[in-house]
């Protein structure tokens, strides 16, 4: 089978140094932002609800009587499912078990859950990436326009 090759400007990264842990995205497609916005205002509807249900452990199990066990387990496991599938819609491919491992999204560290830590560590990374490439493209347009003027 032939191959067209050409830059698609994606991007692996180590998560946390492990080279078990990597995750391939472009930092730099302008869909990014648009998708983190809309995934984090679904993922905040999602864990307001929840709050409003059970209280959550630092560790991100359920701090319920036993008897209501199962049912905040499963509003758990909904929940993770869902941040799992907003990270991964956000990156536009399956980042979230390299991102999370074995670990719960709703994991607490530091106060913090996982899933915010590794949005707020990936940020700032894909805004610097977004604004270089509109810089870039930018030039290339001046030069175009240029010789028209």
């Amino acid at each position: 089978m032939q191959s067209i090759r050409f830059d698609d400007g994606y991007k692996e990264f180590m998560i946390n140094d492990d080279p078990n842990r990597v995750i391939r995205f472009n930092p730099a497609d302008y869909g990014i932002i648009e998708r983190f916005n809309q995934a984090r205002k679904d993922i905040i509807s999602e864990i307001d609800k929840l709050q409003k249900d059970i209280d959550i452990n630092p560790d991100g199990s359920p701090n319920v009587p036993e008897d209501e066990m199962e049912e905040a387990a499963e509003m758990l496991s909904k929940t993770r499912r869902l941040i799992c599938d907003k990270v991964d819609y956000i990156f536009g491919s399956p980042v979230s078990e390299a991102v999370f491992g074995s670990q719960s999204p709703l994991s607490s560290v530091k106060g913090i859950p996982l899933f915010e830590r590794f949005i707020r560590a990936a940020q700032p990374y894909i805004e610097e990436e977004v604004k270089k490439e509109q810089q870039a493209s930018m030039k290339r347009v001046e030069k175009y326009t240029k010789q028209v003027k």
